[in-house]
């Protein structure tokens, strides 16, 4: 049975029911969560609003939790039930895949002023984690709950294991102001047990892991070399599941970013180590014409599993010694 809000007021000892009354544009949810997510949960941070998949369709609302896990907030709005279960299934199947450099990517472009490395200890307290997206969570958020909504999200969760839920939110008009009120189909414990009874997504890949991906590549000297030549001109590195990120911090509050991956499951002995390139943040960073970078590059890698495949490329012992003497004759410049 949908769930219901229902609301008093006391007044000299005697209760006044408040009837609750429909909630026009949804999108004001939409900024109030933004605004405050503690309508659904202190213990989350909102990484990004209107959030592009590439599946088609952007995600309302994006945020992490302290272990670093991600949750998909989606606004019901005027979708049937089985629209906005599909979708922000739809929507879950994208954000599971994202590495570690994508998250705080989407993350720098939504907090502007602050980075993620600098959000996340104010929020929480504690340092970001070195891995993240374990797991997600998924909301669906409604003014009201039909009950073909409430049947399928207990289905998924109950049945599936799935942590999945609805914020159900009340409105309501008294002559001293206006007054909202949440509600949650589930018990959050319950979900959280039961979600976390499945496997978690395999963590990333350990140095020697990574290393030994590279021998299987065939590759092994030049990623050796790549990561002993790269690692002394930035300001930090990143394993994940499929490439070593070399970070770079950046503008006035340092903000961390990913200038570049060396992605050894995508590289190959014929074809040489592949690295992919975000050019502006490396163009910032070491000060150098982006024109200058593209001459030493080759053409675009094709069908690689990277961030970005039109700016991945593979190297081979020549042209990789080229970029290595650019990027440390433009860091000795600086």
């Amino acid at each position: 049975m949908p769930t219901e809000l229902k609301l008093w007021r006391i007044d000299q000892e005697k209760l006044k029911h408040i009837p609750q009354q429909k909630l026009d544009m949804e999108s004001r949810l939409e900024k109030w969560i933004r605004d405050d997510v503690g309508l659904i949960s202190d213990d989350l941070l909102i990484i990004g609003q209107q959030v592009p998949t590439a599946y088609g369709g952007s995600i309302d609302l994006l945020a992490i939790d302290p272990m670093g896990n991600l949750i998909i907030l989606e606004l019901k709005r005027d979708k049937t039930p089985r629209d906005i279960v599909a979708q922000i299934l739809d929507y879950a199947s994208w954000v599971e895949k994202l590495s570690h450099e994508s998250i705080e990517e989407i993350a720098n472009s939504f907090l502007k002023e602050r980075s993620l490395d600098h959000a996340f200890p104010e929020k929480f307290g504690t340092e970001l984690p070195d891995v993240l997206n374990e797991r997600h969570r998924m909301y669906v958020v409604a003014s009201s709950l039909d009950s073909a909504t409430e049947r399928i999200v207990k289905y998924l969760s109950e049945t599936h294991n799935m942590d999945i839920n609805v914020a159900t939110f009340g409105y309501f008009k008294t002559s001293d102001g206006e007054l909202i009120g949440r509600s949650l189909l589930l018990d959050e414990e319950q979900v959280r047990v039961r979600a976390e009874s499945i496997s978690k997504r395999k963590p990333p890949r350990t140095w020697e892991e990574l290393r030994s991906l590279a021998e299987q590549k065939g590759v092994l000297s030049l990623y050796d070399r790549g990561l002993a030549q790269l690692r002394p001109l930035v300001d930090g590195i990143n394993r994940t599941r499929s490439n070593v990120a070399l970070i770079g911090y950046m503008g006035e509050n340092k903000a961390r970013n990913t200038l570049m991956g060396i992605y050894p499951g995508e590289s190959s002995d014929g074809s040489g180590l592949a690295i992919m390139f975000h050019l502006d943040r490396l163009c910032q960073y070491f000060k150098v014409p982006e024109d200058r970078i593209r001459a030493i590059l080759s053409s675009p890698a094709r069908n690689v599993s990277t961030y970005d495949p039109s700016l991945t490329f593979y190297f081979d012992e020549q042209s990789l010694n080229d970029l290595v003497v650019m990027l440390t004759e433009a860091k000795q410049r600086q």
